[in-house]
């Protein structure tokens, strides 16, 4: 599937940014498969989390996005994010 930078993942791979560091499947759209979504704490500072949709029966990188303290506004500096996923 990749890396942030690698084909279609979105972002770059940065030092530091330690993705992959958590993850988590969870069936968020309710179809019965479970997506992919990955943290890297390290993004930018402050944390992202990817999330890999799961089309067929396994996660793609196809139509994956990213999200990060900066897209969401809510996050405090420093906060980060993706560090660990609810159980």
């Amino acid at each position: 599937m990749g890396a942030p930078g690698e084909g279609v993942v979105p972002g770059a791979a940065e030092q530091n940014d330690f993705f992959g560091s958590d993850t988590k499947l969870l069936d968020v759209n309710g179809d019965g498969r479970a997506e992919l979504f990955v943290g890297a704490p390290g993004e930018n500072r402050d944390g992202g989390v990817w999330a890999f949709p799961n089309p067929v029966k396994t996660p793609t990188a196809t139509g994956s996005v990213s999200f990060g303290a900066g897209i969401l506004g809510t996050v405090r500096s420093g906060s980060g994010l993706g560090a660990g996923f609810a159980r």
